[in-house]
C-alpha cells in the first residue's frame, strides 16, 4: 500500500512532477473539486515543502492544452514558469500554462484553481504568453476575481450546467480586467477571423507535413492569402517555416515516445522529416524540448515502466487522473491523503 506522499505525487502527476523534500511521514494532503463542463474548479491543501517540475516530456505525454488560474490562499511559490521568474505571495493569482515548462519550490500550500481549456479563453488572450503572470493581491481586480473563485468553489456542486458555464465566463472576463485587456466586439471579431484562417493553414500544413514540397507559397495559395498575410498568422511562432519545423519536431518527439527498445535510428528520423543532417536535427530538437532525442527515448521507456506502480490501483488516484486528463462529466468529489 503506497504511503500518503506517494499517493499525492501520483494525484498531481498530470500537472507536475512533485518531489517532497520534508519528512514524507509527516505529509498531509487534501484535494476537492467539481467539474464545470469543459472546466474544473478545485481546492487543494498540502503540508510539505516540495520541488515541482514540468518537463517538455510531461507536456507531450500529457497532451493537455489548458490554463490554470490559481489563487494562493496560504503558503508560497518561488521559481520559474517557463522563462519567467515568479515569487507568488498569498492572496495573489498566478497563471500556469500546461503547454509550458515549470520549475518551482513550494511551502505548505492552500490553493483554489480554475482549470480552463485554451480554446475557452477570450480571443484577446489566446495570443499572449500568460504563463507565469502573477496578479498582485493588493489590486482590486485581483480581489474581485479571488472572491469569485472562492464563491464558485463553494457553490459549484449546486449549479446547473448553464450556470456553471456562465460563472466560468465571468471568471475569464474578470481575468481580462486584471490583465487590462478590454475585449471590444470589433477587435474580437477580427481576432476570430484570424483564428479561423490560422486553423485553415494549420490543417493544410498537417496534411502535407511529410512532403518535401511544402512551402509558404504552397500554403498561401491553398488558403487564398498573400505570403505576407500568412506570415502574420504565424508571427508569434517565428513565421510559417518555423512553425512547420516545430510541428515536424513534435512528430519526431511522438515517434520517440512510442518507440520500444532502440529500433528508431535517430539519423533516419532526421532525414525523413526534412533535416539535412543528424546534428542539425539534434540541435533543433534540443532547442525545442531541452533534451536530446536519445534522452526522450530513454525517459519515455522509464515513464511506461512507472505506469505499473501499485498506486495505479488506488481509487483516489484513478478519480483525479480522470479529472485532470479528460475534464469531462460533472461529478463533485473529495480526495484526502494522510
Amino acid at each position: 500500500m503506497p504511503d500518503a506522499a506517494d499517493v499525492w505525487r501520483t494525484l498531481v502527476r498530470p500537472y507536475v512532477d512533485a518531489r517532497i523534500e520534508s519528512d514524507p511521514r509527516q505529509f498531509f494532503g487534501e484535494m476537492a473539486g467539481t467539474h464545470l463542463g469543459d472546466s474544473m474548479i478545485s481546492r487543494s491543501t498540502s503540508a510539505a515543502t516540495m520541488a515541482n517540475r514540468r518537463h517538455a516530456l510531461d507536456i507531450r505525454l500529457g497532451q493537455m492544452d489548458h490554463l490554470l488560474i490559481q489563487l494562493l490562499l496560504a503558503g508560497s511559490i518561488r521559481g520559474q514558469y517557463g522563462k519567467r521568474k515568479v515569487d507568488v505571495p498569498p492572496g495573489s493569482i498566478s497563471l500556469l500554462d500546461l503547454g509550458q515548462t515549470l520549475d518551482t519550490r513550494t511551502d505548505s500550500l492552500t490553493t483554489i484553481t480554475l482549470t480552463v481549456p485554451r480554446d475557452r479563453l477570450p480571443t484577446s488572450l489566446r495570443g499572449r504568453n500568460l504563463h507565469g503572470i502573477v496578479l498582485p493581491p493588493e489590486d482590486g481586480a485581483t480581489q474581485l476575481l479571488a472572491s469569485h473563485l472562492q464563491a464558485l468553489m463553494t457553490h459549484a456542486p449546486r449549479l446547473t450546467h448553464t450556470a456553471m458555464a456562465a460563472h466560468v465566463n465571468a471568471a475569464l472576463m474578470m481575468l481580462c480586467g486584471g490583465l487590462s485587456q478590454p475585449v471590444p466586439a470589433t477587435a474580437d471579431t477580427q481576432e476570430s477571423v484570424r483564428d479561423s484562417m490560422r486553423r485553415l493553414a494549420q490543417r493544410q500544413i498537417e496534411r502535407h507535413l511529410d512532403s518535401d514540397q511544402i512551402s509558404p507559397e504552397h500554403i498561401a495559395t491553398a488558403i487564398g492569402v498573400s505570403r505576407a498575410a500568412l506570415y502574420r498568422l504565424f508571427e508569434r511562432d517565428g513565421g510559417v517555416r518555423a512553425y512547420i519545423q516545430a510541428r515536424r519536431l513534435d512528430r519526431c518527439f511522438d515517434e520517440l515516445l512510442l518507440s520500444t527498445g532502440s529500433r528508431i535510428i535517430i539519423a533516419d528520423l532526421a532525414y525523413r522529416h526534412g533535416f539535412s543532417s543528424e546534428s542539425v536535427f539534434s540541435r533543433a530538437f534540443r532547442r525545442r524540448f531541452e533534451m536530446s532525442p536519445g534522452e526522450v527515448r530513454t525517459r519515455a521507456q522509464r515513464a511506461r515502466a512507472s505506469q505499473h506502480l501499485d498506486t495505479n490501483g488506488t481509487p483516489d488516484v484513478t478519480t483525479v487522473r480522470a479529472w485532470l486528463e479528460s475534464i469531462r462529466g460533472y461529478p463533485a468529489a473529495t480526495i484526502q491523503t494522510g
